[in-house]
């Protein structure tokens, strides 16, 4: 029924509301999205009173509260609320991210509220139409705010109440985060908390050494008490002053240097970016924001969701919240994802939240002692999310894996000023996406050589994931002629997979040392990220006395930096996988049954159909070839009584044999294919294909390619000839087609639904168990982040592509085909596919890629088969096909005068190379001779390659191959 008056005060509250729609839901759409909400197991019901149906509302008015603790005056909250069809339902409570306000939160809350939830969204105090000032979070602000509107909530007949108390869900990210972990810890009457990539001590996030401990249990000691090679206590440097300022700036105003912020904190920041110390009054300003000041005081169940890109809250302030939570008896649960405020937010973790909600706010389920963490994908391996039995914390759940480093002892220079300063990384850029790499890679091309020390590791012999905060021994002195009392540097991990180097996710580790004369040795704790190194990769440690995140030192100095020991990567053990652990819950087993009733439908329908079609077959005759194929003799069943259909001809028919193992992955012997039309697409070709090869099938625009591929994926027979795959015949519904995976021309993508649902609804189709699709590592390759859930019609034509691999990617098939992959794609992302096939296909799996981009088949591809004008023209390693690799083109100024010196000189073969280069097979000469020898002629070498490309082998073979006019 509909709700037409809700009462205008509150105990704790003032509410003016206004109206803004109301829009009445039809029945059959609330019963059918009641019936899919509950089938994914999130739509929340009341179990003790039978919910009463409503009018789908949204309501925006404001909450007045008081301005400060005790205040006579108010301020206004400006304030949406969500009302789902069905009430009295629980409520959950959202709150935004620094400078944003409740617009922001507007598609998660209609999420919500589509999901069965009351959901109060806001505007926070100093934000948008709300009054106030900006305390970030403050136990004397913002946090008697949040309980103001749990009042709200309280008083407001849709919420659902359990012994006298509103059902209410607390969930945020970044500052809504750690509003929610204050919330819960100072509110009984909060049910639940998610907290996304927030902080757990305010000071220590900020200011790393303005603190002790992470988990505030520590204080940091006296000066005097410094030990060599402890945390120096000097002045303060290792300020986040890049982001500090970015989030500073977000509340600044055009007539206000304090902008919307309180007097405190604005006097706080300028007290920090001019280098001075914090006060102890401005520490414990900073503790009043801070969840590690009150989590002592919490029950509910906590989701803790931290991002690995993330230079501001690190996974270490996650780990410090979880251990906080668990002295206090509160149970939670961990988990890391690839996002974070340097890459993509809280995008993509919506299911895992509702999910949450669904389990610990609709339901109390006991709350899993279960881990699980993200794996970024890198350029030899896919992303993946590995599942551990407990959370062990940073120090990862076993001895972890030692790596050793080697480098010289390396002098580092602090400039005065501390400028130029490195570049590794830009605050809120995207560091996960093409465009915050390819920005990071070139800024950091840039970074002084003079303030940095490199160690590096042997390449890898075995895969090791990391997982955790790895820790190594530094020593550090003053250099020679500097007499620094402390120092202050930067640590920071990357990774090289041969020639590409790729920072490890999580940013820096500021380290601060009190340094006497004689030196000091330190254990650096590396920021905790997780990453998966491969055989092959080494990993390197770079210490620098710069970052441009930091505040940094203006004292010049001088230290000499060297490794003591190994670096120990900690590891956690993955749990065993069980795909049938646990019991289902109600919802699921409810969706199971509401599947099977509508497959049953369609197979009903299907047979209803299938029976008036065999009516009119036996009323008037056979009009074609329809019906479906039988199981004998590739006979057409029509029904009992039916005449007897045709035979269908014997060369149609798909060979009935088994898949069979042996063979080739891909055989292919006189394919022909002629068009109605006279056209010959494919005049008699006939390669082999091994396993482990990544094949390049080239060839310009219609010379026949997709054509071919179209064959080998039995979407079209040939005229004559044969394709066997595996030692088995292809076809129409060859059973061995279960062991490829193709993208040919269109993906087929259904525009309304996500990227997310179109590879579902595919692997749905081919009927095999969804635990066989490698949703992770497909879902890796196409890198969409949080587009995922958007639908496919607003993808761009790179995004479509980069979903398409991922879709032939499916299953992990044996044999993968892949037709014209990098159009739409840009250089970065080009790349990064060259390396997933090259991963691909070194474990035993066979990749094929159609192209007529002669570079990028040079670069990515193993063996090459060139094809023009529908035949094959030369097959073989692209090496063998580019030609000799010992041929020498030159750019010189003189041509004649070049071909006469190495004419002279008694090279092999010389000719002339387009007008200023030459040619040369210098034989038993070497390049160096040879050169020598056009200096000496007095001609000019303005280029030198050694070997021929691709692109000249394909030239000249299509040439040869040109029809006659």
């Amino acid at each position: 029924m509909g709700r037409t008056h809700r009462p205008h005060h509150h105990a704790a509250s003032g509410v003016t509301r206004r109206r803004r729609r109301l829009v009445p839901a039809a029945l059959a759409v609330l019963a059918l999205s009641t019936s899919l909400a509950i089938g994914a197991g999130a739509a929340p019901a009341s179990a003790a009173s039978s919910p009463q149906p409503t009018s789908d509302s949204v309501e925006s008015f404001f909450v007045q509260v008081p301005s400060a603790p005790g205040s006579s005056t108010s301020i206004p909250l400006d304030v949406d609320l969500y009302t789902p069809a069905v009430t009295p339902a629980p409520a959950v409570l959202l709150a935004h991210g620094f400078g944003q306000t409740k617009a922001d939160l507007g598609p998660e809350a209609r999420e919500l509220q589509d999901a069965g939830y009351v959901v109060l969204a806001y505007t926070a105090r100093g934000f948008g139409q709300s009054g106030g000032s900006i305390g970030l979070d403050s136990l004397d602000g913002e946090v008697p705010d949040a309980r103001a509107l749990v009042d709200v909530l309280a008083g407001d007949p849709a919420v659902e109440q359990q012994n006298g108390d509103p059902l209410v869900g607390a969930v945020g990210g970044s500052y809504g985060g750690a509003l929610a972990l204050m919330l819960g810890a100072t509110d009984p009457r909060v049910d639940t908390v998610v907290a996304a990539i927030t902080w757990n001590d305010l000071a220590q996030a900020l200011v790393p050494s303005s603190a002790g401990s992470i988990d505030g249990a520590t204080a940091a000691p006296a000066a005097a008490e410094k030990a060599p090679g402890a945390v120096a206590s000097g002045a303060l440097r290792d300020f986040k002053s890049g982001w500090a300022s970015r989030l500073y700036g977000a509340g600044i105003t055009s007539t206000d240097p304090c902008g919307r912020f309180t007097p405190e904190f604005c006097a706080l920041y300028q007290n920090l970016v001019t280098g001075a110390q914090p006060t102890s009054a401005e520490l414990g300003l900073l503790a009043r924001s801070s969840p590690s000041t009150v989590l002592a005081g919490m029950h509910a169940p906590t989701l803790l969701l931290q991002g690995l890109q993330d230079n501001l809250f690190g996974l270490d302030q996650a780990d410090a919240n979880a251990k906080q939570l668990t002295a206090a008896g509160a149970p939670v649960q961990v988990q890391w994802f690839n996002g974070g405020h340097d890459g993509g937010g809280i995008d993509g973790t919506d299911t895992i939240i509702r999910s949450w909600l669904a389990d610990h706010l609709t339901a109390s389920l006991p709350v899993p002692a279960t881990f699980s963490y993200a794996v970024p994908p890198s350029a030899t391996a896919f992303g993946k999310t590995i599942t551990a039995t407990a959370y062990p914390g940073l120090n990862g759940s076993g001895s972890g894996q030692q790596l050793a480093l080697a480098g010289p002892e390396s002098t580092v220079v602090n400039p005065p000023g501390g400028q130029p300063a490195a570049v590794t990384g830009l605050p809120g850029l995207d560091s996960s996406s093409v465009a915050g790499r390819t920005a990071a890679g070139l800024l950091s091309a840039a970074n002084p050589p003079a303030e940095q020390a490199r160690f590096v590791s042997a390449t890898l012999t075995d895969p090791v994931v990391l997982a955790g905060a790895a820790t190594v021994r530094l020593r550090v002195s003053p250099a020679p002629g500097s007499a620094p009392s402390e120092a202050l540097l930067y640590a920071q991990l990357s990774v090289s997979t041969g020639d590409a180097v790729r920072v490890l996710p999580g940013g820096v580790a500021p380290i601060r040392v009190a340094l006497p004369a004689t030196g000091a040795e330190v254990t650096v704790t590396l920021p905790a990220t997780s990453w998966s190194f491969t055989p092959g990769d080494r990993l390197t440690l770079t210490v620098r006395t710069t970052d441009s995140q930091f505040a940094g030192s203006p004292t010049p100095a001088a230290y000499l930096v060297a490794v003591d020991g190994p670096i120990t990567l900690p590891t956690v053990t993955p749990a065993a996988t069980d795909q049938s652990a646990g019991q289902p819950s109600t919802g699921v087993l409810l969706g199971i049954v509401a599947t099977l009733l509508v497959a049953l439908a369609l197979v009903v329908g299907a047979v209803v159909r299938a029976r008036r079609t065999a009516a009119r077959v036996v009323a008037g005759g056979v009009a074609g070839a329809g019906g479906l194929p039988g199981a004998s003799g590739g006979r057409a069943v029509a029904g009992p009584g039916a005449p007897e259909l045709p035979e269908v001809p014997e060369e149609r028919r798909v060979p009935e044999e088994p898949v069979s193992a042996e063979g080739p992955p891909l055989s292919i012997r006189g394919l022909t294919k002629r068009f109605r039309s006279g056209f010959l697409a494919v005049d008699d070709v006939s390669f082999t294909v091994e396993r482990g090869q990544v094949l390049g099938l080239l060839g310009e625009n219609g010379a026949g390619k997709t054509t071919t591929l179209r064959m080998v994926a039995g979407l079209i027979r040939p005229d004559s000839g044969t394709a066997t795959s595996f030692g088995t015949t292809i076809g129409p519904g060859s059973p061995v087609l279960a062991r490829l995976g193709c993208f040919i021309e269109g993906p087929g993508f259904l525009p309304h639904l996500s990227g997310r649902r179109n590879l579902e609804l595919y692997w749905a189709a081919t009927g095999r168990p969804r635990s066989e699709a490698r949703f992770d590592g497909a879902l890796a390759v196409a890198d969409l982040g949080g587009a995922l859930a958007k639908p496919v019609r607003g993808y761009s034509q790179g995004m479509r592509q980069r979903l398409a691999i991922a879709q032939a990617m499916l299953g992990m098939p044996d044999l993968l085909v892949l037709d014209e992959p990098t159009n739409g794609l840009d250089p970065p992302q080009i790349t990064a596919l060259r390396g997933v096939l090259r991963r691909y296909a070194e474990g035993g799996r066979t990749v094929i890629v159609s192209s007529h981009l002669l570079g990028e088949v040079e670069l990515t591809c193993t063996h090459v088969v060139v094809m023009s004008h529908g035949r094959v023209v030369a097959t073989g390693p692209v090496g063998e096909i580019a030609g000799d690799a010992s041929e020498l083109v030159i750019g010189v100024t003189d041509v004649p005068a070049a071909l006469a010196a190495v004419g002279a000189l008694g090279v092999e073969r010389a000719e002339t190379h387009a007008p200023e280069g030459i040619r040369v097979v210098p034989g038993e000469h070497p390049v160096e001779a040879v050169v020598a020898a056009l200096v000496a002629a007095g001609v000019g070498v303005t280029d030198l390659q050694r070997g021929r490309h691709l692109e000249e082998a394909f030239l000249s073979l299509i040439g040869a191959t040109e029809p006659s006019a």
